[in-house]
């Protein structure tokens, strides 16, 4: 009887501790988790801050700063932040440190002298330069066909150009561009002396009988009259043949 109200006591006490244990143990992982949320703090935005003011910013929320490097960038100042890690708004535990990158400013480019190069010159000293060509405008000048009159911007030291150089480029004096006359009816005499004052190349000429025409008399023309033609283009003639 004694021994039953023994073992009785001792369940009763150790259901007590095991609740006691568990208590204590719940409260500890409550208290744990509020330790640990409360160490959180939100990092502060330190972009296009200079130090003395991000270092401000970051103490106020017990945060370090730690620079990691430059690097050029066309839009934030000379040793302003450029950069950061982790990013405005994440979670941060405090006495940690916010990683940071300040800026070199634009990058500097020693843009080459191109003008009164030829293009194909101009090309080979941009390429080196790592500088793209972004316009070529031509125009009628006395300087040899493609060769560079202006350059935009001019050479010399310069920001870095996200868009590129802009050249103007000679196309030579004239390119003589004109309106074929109508020949149909003229002599081919005539008009062969003509087309070679003109520059043009009269490169294939037929003959053949035409009646009611007299030799020599052009038939037919190729450009036809009104198109635009150049040194560079090529005219035939179908010519009448002479019945002898």
């Amino acid at each position: 009887m004694i021994l039953k109200r023994a073992l009785i006591f001792l369940f009763k006490n150790g259901m007590l501790a095991a609740a006691l244990l568990a208590t204590a143990g719940l409260s500890a992982l409550v208290t744990m988790r509020s330790v640990l949320t409360s160490q959180q703090v939100e990092v502060p935005s330190l972009l296009d801050k200079r130090m003395p003011e991000a270092g401000h910013l970051a103490s106020r929320r017990g945060l370090l700063i730690r620079i990691e490097g430059k690097r050029n960038d066309p839009r934030i100042p000379l040793d302003h932040i450029v950069a950061q890690e982790p990013p405005p708004g994440a979670a941060l535990k405090s006495h940690r440190s916010v990683r940071v990158w300040l800026s070199l400013g634009p990058r500097r480019l020693n843009l080459p002298s191109l003008e009164g190069q030829s293009l194909r010159t101009g090309r080979l000293a941009l390429d080196q330069s790592q500088v793209a060509i972004a316009r070529v405008a031509e125009v009628d000048d006395p300087a040899a066909e493609g060769t560079v009159l202006v350059q935009r911007p001019p050479a010399g030291e310069v920001d870095a150009i996200e868009s590129g150089i802009s050249l103007l480029v000679s196309r030579g004096s004239g390119r003589g561009d004109y309106l074929m006359p109508d020949l149909i009816g003229k002599r081919a005499s005539d008009v062969l002396g003509t087309l070679q004052v003109a520059g043009l190349k009269v490169t294939d000429v037929r003959y053949r009988a035409y009646p009611g025409a007299p030799g020599g008399i052009v038939l037919r023309q190729s450009p036809a009259a009104g198109h635009r033609v150049s040194p560079h283009s090529a005219v035939a003639l179908e010519v009448s043949k002479s019945d002898s």
